[in-house]
């Protein structure tokens, strides 16, 4: 048998000796006025409220001190809007991230602005990335409700990888470098 209290779930035979403060002797006094306010529950319907606590629900005590699981309340469709944008933003960003990062945009912006194909094509995947992250987040805040909240797909993969590598960028940079390189000296002769 277990014993709730507001706040909790109480054995004697895992809690009684603490509550008795260590002394054998004191222990059924010490339980008997711990529980006097308790309610006495099966270890069954312990059980159950234990797994609805691990599903989400509250454990709380009705009008009469008895342990009941609550379900948490319903989230409003604002409330599952901003949970939606907040991922979105997580989804896009993570898989910018996983192909071109801070510093690999500043190549792909400083290879554009040089004249580099490969990196204005990728300077564009980029901008593409986010304008169809804010076409999503337009549609997020569009939905009129939760069905058609959840048909929206928060996922970037489908958007596909950049056209070139930063591999590609950084041997393309250093090719641009080495040509200038001998090209200012050439002209310093």
């Amino acid at each position: 048998m277990k014993y709730y209290k507001t706040g909790g779930f109480y054995d004697k035979e895992i809690h009684g000796l603490a509550l008795a403060g260590g002394d054998a002797e004191q222990l059924e006094e010490c339980w008997a006025a711990f529980i006097a306010d308790a309610v006495e529950i099966t270890d069954e319907y312990w059980e159950e409220l234990i797994s609805s606590q691990a599903m989400g629900c509250s454990i709380l005590p009705d009008e009469n001190g008895y342990p009941v699981a609550v379900a948490p309340p319903e989230k409003t469709l604002d409330e599952l809007k901003d949970r939606a944008v907040n991922q979105l933003w997580r989804n896009y960003k993570t898989y910018q991230q996983k192909y071109v990062d801070a510093e690999d945009l500043t190549l792909a912006t400083l290879c554009a602005s040089q004249g580099s194909a490969k990196g204005s094509a990728v300077q564009l995947w980029v901008m593409n990335l986010w304008a169809q992250y804010y076409t999503v987040r337009d549609a997020i805040s569009a939905a009129g409700t939760e069905e058609e909240l959840a048909a929206i797909d928060l996922g970037a993969e489908w958007f596909g990888e950049p056209p070139y590598t930063i591999r590609e960028l950084n041997e393309e940079a250093a090719a641009f470098l080495a040509n200038k390189s001998t090209t200012e000296e050439n002209k310093e002769l």
